[in-house]
């Protein structure tokens, strides 16, 4: 299950996944980017085994529902991948406490509610990733951000911080399961076809990367998988930057 798989970084996991013969049932809030993420997942792979079903992260009920189809549908589930997140994009000064409590819903409360669900039906052994954020290691520098351009807002940091606490916490509650718990922490992965942004914020995150570049989309999906994999066996409640070196300096 890959729960915002339609997303900048899902789809290139979706792929990936798919590839290696995963059979994956891609979760998302928005039904035509989910319809565009099937199509062009099996573009190039006709005859891969892909579902999507509608998934608000916010709504308890609709992850039990988007668990229980999804096992359903495929008979097993072997890993969960939770790719969501949610944010205000204020800054401090505006931000409301409704504001707060929604991001943490999506940010902590779901992704809870999802590994919980999910590890329900994985029988003898399972994977869960989530995906955490530099921001959930590090603060973001306001230099970075120029033209009075909004810096990464507090409570998707402090949302992305607390699920890799909850990733430990999840590890060792699920480890007498054999269910491993991890988490990515991506850096710089700007989506610069879709989003208006300055060339100067560009360079900016360029330049506190130790390989100087900012992320391209499909370069989470190999750490990824193989952190579901058997190959990662013996790794859990870890978190692991993708982050060109921007958190090691």
């Amino acid at each position: 299950m890959i729960a915002g798989g339609a997303g900048y970084l899902g789809v290139p996991l979706c792929k990936l996944l798919v590839a290696e013969g995963a059979n994956i049932c891609i979760g998302d809030s928005n039904q035509e980017q989910l319809d565009q993420a099937i199509q062009s997942i099996c573009a190039n792979l006709p005859d891969a085994r892909v579902i999507g079903l509608p998934l608000d992260i916010g709504n308890e009920t609709s992850i039990v529902d988007y668990v229980t189809a999804s096992v359903n549908y495929f008979g097993r589930l072997h890993g969960l991948v939770n790719a969501t997140s949610g944010a205000s994009g204020k800054e401090i000064q505006d931000l409301t406490s409704d504001d707060f409590d929604l991001a943490n819903n999506l940010n902590l409360t779901g992704p809870f509610l999802m590994a919980r669900e999910a590890a329900k039906y994985m029988e003898g052994a399972g994977s869960i990733v989530m995906y955490s954020s530099m921001f959930g290691l590090v603060s973001p520098n306001q230099a970075n951000y120029p033209h009075g351009l909004t810096r990464n807002p507090i409570e998707y940091g402090a949302g992305k911080a607390g699920m890799i606490q909850m990733v430990r916490y999840l590890a060792s509650h699920f480890g007498p399961q054999n269910i491993r718990v991890n988490a990515v922490a991506p850096g710089p992965f700007p989506n610069i076809e879709k989003l208006d942004l300055p060339d100067e914020f560009i360079k900016n995150l360029e330049r506190d990367t130790m390989l100087g570049r900012v992320g391209q989309n499909h370069e989470t999906a190999g750490p990824v998988a193989f952190l579901l994999s058997d190959a990662a066996s013996y790794i859990t409640g870890h978190t692991l930057p993708i982050d060109g070196g921007w958190t090691a300096w």
